[in-house]
């Protein structure tokens, strides 16, 4: 099989792979503005050090500020925030992103005290591979909604919940 055929193949298997949405956000030193992008290529990788990895094209114009600042927030939606995604999904509406009152910041790093998390991370190792780069960050604070707010995913190209199941395994 050609490369082509195995990322189509890969694509197709991805779109059965739910993960939640997250907003990654950072802050262009350059031009003193905030940055971000929606992701769900975002994983723990470690509870010592508490680290979380994410998954950047190098094409996102937050892709430089991460690696220059070397801090970024995951931003975890909740079920409520659907409405958050778009601008940060379209390079288009890229100056609609923070306009609204529901950010605020941290050490210069915007981020949504409203989602089911905001985890801070200083980047550890920046690796770039292929079309992305992967950021391991270590986990400097946690901070997120009270109450049971349910994540917000991506399954089969939409959004979708995820809810514990009721049923023991």
């Amino acid at each position: 099989m050609t490369e082509s055929i195995y990322r189509d193949l890969l694509k197709a298997a991805m779109r059965k792979m739910p993960g939640p949405i997250s907003l990654i956000t950072t802050i262009d030193l350059d031009r003193k503005l905030p940055v971000g992008l929606a992701a769900s290529a975002v994983i723990p990788v470690s509870m010592d050090p508490p680290s979380m990895l994410i998954s950047v094209n190098n094409a996102a114009s937050a892709c430089g500020p991460i690696s220059r600042t070397g801090k970024y927030c995951i931003n975890l939606l909740a079920v409520d925030q659907v409405d958050l995604v778009a601008p940060f999904s379209d390079s288009m509406r890229r100056d609609e992103r923070f306009s609204t009152d529901d950010w605020v910041g941290r050490d210069g790093i915007p981020y949504l005290p409203s989602a089911c998390a905001a985890i801070f991370c200083d980047t550890r190792m920046e690796i770039p591979f292929g079309t992305h780069s992967l950021f391991i960050g270590e986990v400097t604070g946690v901070v997120g909604r009270d109450g049971g707010a349910l994540p917000l995913g991506w399954l089969g190209g939409r959004f979708a919940t995820f809810e514990p199941i009721t049923t023991p395994i």
